[in-house]
């Protein structure tokens, strides 16, 4: 483990044997300070330098405020620097054990470059420029005023608009982040650098849908690691930021309505407010809370098709008993016609109280709440080939007559279904801050807990015609395909024809909860003219994850009634641009109404006995301890800035499965399985940037980074049951977390008058990976899972997660922003954002197969085009993203029919290109109204197998209208 990382670690050495001699010195000052602009708002990220003596340096706060410790007497140039504004130089006298002041006003660079960065918009921009090049992390950063210049819903879409993230997007928006090509385990999720739980039972990354837009301040990609940081952040860290009281008063008001063409018309509704304030004589004390809701009415026309291979002779016999030689063709066995009606409610609170004791040292309690209710109605009808024999009762390989024709056979189905799960993601953290001459002390306590609870996600099962039912497979537009019953569609719509099969009510319960707690110091000092801080710090994060499962089953016998007894009045006949035919819905609540009357009645439901194998095979109770402990030290030599660190993480867990097996009378039988592990990770970083002249830079960068296996696939799970004895799955309590090299160089050019070029190069190479595999139980088999009975199962099919063994992955991305001001009249006020990411993998050793495919979730090109106009009082901004296809899952094994290209290849998300665009026009006493398009093009969302001609699920959204108004005053909400 360590023989990679052992470059890092020898200059590591050497670096904390440089400031051995420099430890001890006394009788120093200091210099804090405060940046603003000219309009009082404060400008974080300011580079600030300190000379002649030592070449000190550092950056300026969320509120503007800046410290440099640990300064001999005398006299020094303090230089702030920040793209945008002209530079700021002071001659100050620093005196021992005193600290000098510096307030620093910064202007417009001169005339003919002046940008008016006070707007809301151009303010963030800004900020985002000047926090990039200042941190030594490589990162990315989206202030408030840019997360909300366009129409985004959550925090999961702006993050979209950055260099090599795509999203996995659910409902219409999106839901998880994929940094440069990495599934979203291998990335990680804080809020103010406090890791925060995932409210969902099985997996680690955070649903990103959960958290509104307007909750946070900012939202920092960190792309690089470093020993401070968190080791799970392979692919990156996303950290949410939120708001703190400011040195103006900030009250700020949100209001929007919106319209969706689809499923006969969908509204939305969004409001957002923020009041924060300091008070005192001082303005030690901040208050500030801010609140966020929004109800989305959501429709959704979708359709998945279920592509397959058949063999059929030429010639009169068509398909019938084809030889070993006939022709494989792709056709459709069936396909869900489905329709969602969505009532997606979002709301959020998060707030923050901190009191100053000193210049820079203070204490401060801050917090969020997200709440996120996804409910919703679906109805789908399911049309299947289903044929055995022709007209004839002559035998069936396939039930087709040819491939585009089924035998008579074919059948309908209907299920109707409600969705009732709430996810919830709260934190609270208590710390502060404490800085005197040569040291800075910050500790922190925090309490986060998230959690996932289905409150009803039933569905009602309606058995169709089943005999006579013939289908012409209509395959000429690929990317519709359509079973079409001969005769028309007035048969197999009609309701009385759809008997009521039963229910299937499933709730479920995961929470998480997050104790943690940490601190750092660090000394700031000076060897040979060159300033340097060592730091160190600890952390604990102690997390509980369970899952209760409760799925009950209802199966209808008797007097049965039909899908008539339960008919809704909701119809579509515009449903999916009227390429396909949607059928009668019915209401559930009728359906439930039927339940609730009838559930106890044997005459009406047969017993049905689940509760062991559904609930226990799906509940788990896991505990997680994490200690972690660093030390970095920092060094200024002159243009060159070097970081290096080493960092431990101790991992301890507590695993509890249940084994379902049965007795000698046949009754399932669970029995709790515990499991306990650990390991230990050391994970080194060096992070390197050289500054060139005019504004420019060079970074490099190392770091080794761990992911830990998602939390469903680890407790010691036995099911034998669930695939009617065709297949055992079973967790893997032995799962080895997936380990990475990075490596990355990256060059920047910051632009006058506001403006920034980036070009960069990273490289990672990734250890046990972990993949999903079905493997024929045999005796290495069983001996490789000695925690189960598997001595019965020989034969049979083992579903299990297990760790491959290595891939890499590469790319580089492209990004460039300017302020057009320099351009003559009206077109001085164009600007442009865009980026280019690329990215290649190869993974070595995938479980059944012997080629090596690029790795889940990277998407080769992603790009942002954002044009945007800020002339007088209007504003506007354009946003065109493209996400390429990408690998969801793995499902081609050697020998499959068409090879990886065809249906039985593995399963791609689709290219996905979106128009987005919102216009603002500033009124009066801080009032503007803002307009907004999202979706424009329509665009599609689905998957498809192999190729892009074989879909599987394809579904549409409509564009999203919307307007409103929005009240700013101050414009300070830091």
């Amino acid at each position: 483990m360590l023989k990679t990382s052992r470059f890092p670690a020898l200059l590591l050495v050497g670096l904390l044997t440089a400031i051995a001699g420099a430890w001890a010195q006394g009788g120093s000052g200091s210099i804090s300070g405060h940046v603003t602009d000219a309009s009082g708002a404060v400008l974080q990220g300011a580079q600030v330098d300190v000379q002649p003596r030592s070449s000190a340096s550092t950056v300026s706060n969320q509120q503007g405020e800046f410290t440099v410790l640990n300064l001999a007497p005398g006299n020094y140039t303090v230089t702030v620097s920040y793209v945008g504004f002209a530079t700021f130089s002071k001659e100050v006298a620093v005196a021992g054990a005193q600290t000098a002041r510096v307030d620093a006003v910064l202007g417009a660079a001169s005339t003919n470059q002046e940008v008016v960065v006070y707007a809301e918009r151009e303010h963030g921009e800004a900020e985002a420029i000047n926090r990039t090049r200042a941190s030594d992390n490589i990162v990315q950063v989206l202030p408030s005023e840019v997360i909300t210049s366009l129409p985004n819903t959550n925090i999961a879409d702006a993050l979209g608009r950055l260099p090599s993230v795509t999203l996995e997007r659910d409902e219409g928006e999106g839901k998880y982040v994929q940094i440069r090509g990495l599934e979203p385990r291998l990335s990680n999720v804080t809020v103010n650098g406090i890791n925060v739980p995932s409210p969902e039972a099985s997996v680690r990354q955070i649903k990103l849908d959960t958290i509104p837009a307007n909750l946070v301040d900012s939202i920092e990609i960190n792309k690089t690691q470093a020993a401070n940081q968190d080791g799970d952040a392979i692919g990156g860290s996303v950290n949410l930021v939120t708001k703190t009281a400011g040195e103006r008063p900030t009250l700020y008001l949100n209001g929007v309505g919106g319209y969706t063409p689809i499923v006969g018309g969908r509204s939305l509704t969004e409001l957002d407010g923020t009041i924060g304030k300091r008070f005192g004589a001082n303005h030690k004390l901040g208050i500030l809370i801010g609140s966020s809701y929004d109800w989305n009415g959501r429709g959704i026309d979708d359709v998945e098709p279920v592509p397959t291979v058949i063999q059929c002779d030429p010639g009169p016999t068509g398909c019938v008993q084809p030889s070993s030689a006939a022709s494989n063709f792709v056709t459709y066995g069936t396909q869900d016609i489905r329709e969602y009606r969505y009532y997606r409610t979002r709301y959020g609170l998060s707030g923050s109280i901190d009191y100053k004791l000193g210049e820079i040292s203070g204490l401060y309690v801050r917090g969020i709440y997200s709440h996120f209710d996804n409910f919703g109605d679906r109805w789908v009808y399911s049309p299947s080939v289903n044929g055995t024999t022709d007209a004839n009762g002559n035998p069936l390989t396939s039930g087709y007559l040819t491939p585009t024709l089924s035998d008579t056979n074919g059948s309908y189905s209907f299920n109707a279904q409600i969705r009732r799960p709430v996810d919830v993601i709260a934190s609270v953290e208590a710390g502060g801050k404490h800085v005197w001459s040569k040291w800075l002390l910050a500790y922190d306590v925090a309490l986060s807990r998230s959690s996932s609870e289905d409150r009803g996600y039933s569905s009602a099962d309606f058995s169709g015609p089943q005999t006579g039912v013939q289908f012409n497979i209509d395959t000429r537009d690929a990317l519709r395909p359509k079973l079409i019953p001969v005769g028309g569609f007035g048969a197999v719509y009609d309701p009385a024809a759809y008997s009521f099969g039963g229910l299937d009510v499933n709730k479920t319960y995961s929470p998480q909860i997050n104790l943690q707690g940490g601190f750092m110091t660090s000394r700031t000092y000076t060897i040979g003219g060159h300033f340097g801080t060592f730091e160190i710090g600890a952390k604990v994060r102690n997390q509980h994850k369970f899952q209760d499962a409760l799925d009950l089953q209802y199966n209808a016998q008797g007097n049965i009634p039909t899908l008539s007894t339960f008919l809704g009045s909701f119809t579509n006949s515009n449903y999916y641009d009227k390429s396909y035919t949607l059928g009668p819905t019915a209401d559930y609540n009728k359906i439930r109404a039927y339940l609730g009357a009838h559930a106890g009645d044997t005459n009406f439901f047969a017993p049905v006995d689940t509760n062991v194998l559904n609930t226990f095979s799906n509940s788990y109770d896991l505990i997680e301890r994490i200690t972690a402990g660093y030390f970095m030290n920092t060094v200024d030599f002159g243009r060159l800035r070097l970081q290096a660190g080493l960092r431990f993480e101790a991992t301890h867990e507590d695993l509890l499965g249940n084994k379902i097996l049965a007795d000698s009378n046949g009754n399932l039988v669970a029995t709790p399985l515990p499991v306990n592990s650990s390991y230990l990770d050391p994970l080194p970083s060096v992070q390197a940037r050289f500054r060139l002249p005019h504004d420019a830079a060079i970074r490099a960068v190392y770091g080794r980074g761990v992911s830990r296996p998602n939390f469903g696939d680890l407790p010691p799970t036995f099911d034998s049951q669930s695939d009617a004895g065709q297949k055992v799955h079973v967790g893997n309590p032995f799962l080895k977390p997936t380990h990475a090299n990075s490596y990355d160089v990256l060059y920047e050019q910051f632009l006058k008058p506001l403006g920034l070029i980036q070009a960069g190069f990273f490289y990672k190479q990734l250890t046990n990976t972990i993949y999903q595999t079905s493997t024929t139980i045999n005796q290495q088999v069983i001996q490789n899972n000695p925690l189960y009975p598997l001595g019965d199962y020989v034969g049979q099919v083992l579903v299990q997660q297990t760790n491959g063994s290595d891939a890499h992955l590469y790319g580089f991305e492209l990004a460039y922003q300017q302020h057009l001001t320099f351009l003559p009249g009206p077109l001085k006020g164009l600007g442009i954002t865009a980026n280019y990411g690329y990215t290649a993998s190869k993974a070595n050793n995938v479980p059944g197969r012997s080629d090596n495919p690029q790795l889940q979730r990277q998407a080769p090109n992603t790009w942002n085009i954002s044009p945007t106009y800020d002339r007088g009082r209007f504003s506007s901004r354009l946003g065109i993203s493209h996400n390429d296809q990408n690998i969801w899952s793995y499902g081609y094994q050697d020998g499959a029919a068409l090879g990886k290209s065809g249906p039985f290849g593995d399963t791609y998300i689709y290219a996905h290109t979106q128009v987005d665009v919102q216009g603002s026009f500033k009124l009066s006493h801080g009032i503007q109204v803002i307009a907004s398009g999202l979706n424009l093009t329509n665009e599609v969302f689905g998957f498809y197998n192999g190729s892009k001609i074989y879909p599987i699920q394809r579904e549409y959204y409509k564009p999203t209208y919307s307007f409103g108004l929005r009240f700013n005053l101050g414009g300070e909400s830091k």
